[in-house]
């Protein structure tokens, strides 16, 4: 898998993870309001961070973008993880870490940019991922591409020190319907 590539859309732009941003996505992470959408519990530290880093930066089953502005201004982190060559499949993540950045569509054309790559360009046939079911905003972002629930997983993660139910979701090739009108690979 090359990756070394940039996918451009009409609000953003996604580019490889680099070293040098390392230091804003342990900041996203940690952020209290912004792990409140996500299904992580660990904090997260500058030098595990780079050492996971040097661990999955040549990974075939893996792929980090950063998501930047199209004037560069970095907003968060998108990507695919668990890409399976033999079944075609993977699951997607997004954290917009700035939080100016919400609201405003900006989750729809960045998830939509991330699974019409992996679509055409790795050619996947399907996208999976685990939300959390009292995240209405994730939930309408992935409506909004073909994603359907594929099951709730009952008191799957514990978050915030309470069992949560999670959400497994999914999106078939044929089902996408891509939000965005610019689409480039670079």
């Amino acid at each position: 898998m090359d990756k070394n590539i940039t996918i451009v859309c009409d609000r953003v732009r996604l580019r490889p993870l680099e070293e040098k941003d390392l230091p804003l996505r342990v900041a996203w992470y940690n952020d209290p309001d912004v792990r409140k959408t996500l299904t992580v519990t660990e904090q997260f530290e500058l030098e595990k961070t780079r050492a996971w880093f040097a661990s999955i930066r040549h990974s075939d089953s893996r792929m980090d973008f950063l998501i930047e502005t199209p004037d560069g201004v970095p907003i968060g982190v998108t990507g695919l993880l668990h890409i399976d060559r033999a079944h075609l499949t993977a699951e997607c993540f997004c954290v917009i870490g700035e939080k100016a950045f919400w609201g405003g569509g900006m989750g729809t054309e960045i998830h939509s940019a991330l699974i019409q790559w992996a679509f055409e360009y790795l050619g996947l046939y399907k996208i999976h991922a685990v939300i959390r079911t009292n995240n209405p905003a994730i939930y309408r972002v992935v409506q909004k591409l073909g994603f359907q629930i594929e099951g709730t997983l009952r008191k799957e993660m514990l978050l915030e020190g309470q069992r949560q139910d999670v959400y497994r979701i999914g999106l078939l090739k044929e089902e996408f319907t891509p939000t965005h009108q610019k689409f480039a690979v670079r």
